[in-house]
């Protein structure tokens, strides 16, 4: 039998994280729908993305199974990118759901210590800092499914042949791992 290879080892557990992020999804549904403080409008958007992001990780669990069983790194590669949109999805649900929560407490609370910014601008800067604040927690998603869309073809073949143990891994030093790194280094050197 032949070894398996990275894709193939990390695959069950792509398979197990698609399903726990299903059944999270789930219960979102029945707390986005049964929320008496959100406006209907909110929890029709919040119930879509979450519905949304249900199928589509019982889409990426039953692909990456089939992917597992035909051996198609190919195949691993395209329910990734539903993976990522799932993520994505339920990650806005979530949003969503706390911005329609906690939006007018913020508010309140911002707005009495800046009193000199009308309110309207002041909910509108709100929004866009939650804004902000979605996508740096989605950057790797967000990124992930960009790289699998928009990659050169040169770079996708690399991250197949990387997937498939027939080159070496290339490092993928994210910003804050960067800065981590430096310290450590920094704190290491200091202390010899």
């Amino acid at each position: 039998m032949q070894a398996e290879t990275t894709w193939q080892k990390s695959a069950s557990s792509q398979i197990v994280l698609d399903s726990i992020f299903a059944g999270l999804a789930a219960v979102w549904i029945t707390i986005a729908i049964n929320d008496s403080e959100m406006s209907n409008a909110w929890k029709c958007l919040d119930g879509a993305c979450s519905l949304l992001s249900f199928f589509v990780f019982a889409i990426s669990a039953e692909g990456t199974t089939n992917a597992y069983e035909e051996r198609d790194v190919l195949k691993f590669v395209y329910y990734m990118l539903w993976y990522n949109v799932g993520v994505i999805l339920i990650a806005t649900a979530i949003e969503i759901l706390t911005l329609s929560h906690f939006g007018s407490h913020i508010l309140s609370r911002v707005g009495s210590s800046l009193s000199c910014v009308p309110p309207n601008i002041l909910q509108i800067l709100i929004w866009m800092g939650y804004g902000v604040f979605w996508f740096v927690l989605l950057w790797r998603w967000l990124y992930d499914s960009y790289f699998l869309l928009c990659a050169s073809p040169q770079k996708f073949k690399n991250l197949l042949n990387e997937l498939d143990d027939k080159s070496p891994p290339e490092f993928d030093r994210h910003w804050l791992m960067r800065q981590v790194f430096r310290r450590r280094l920094r704190d290491e050197k200091t202390s010899t």
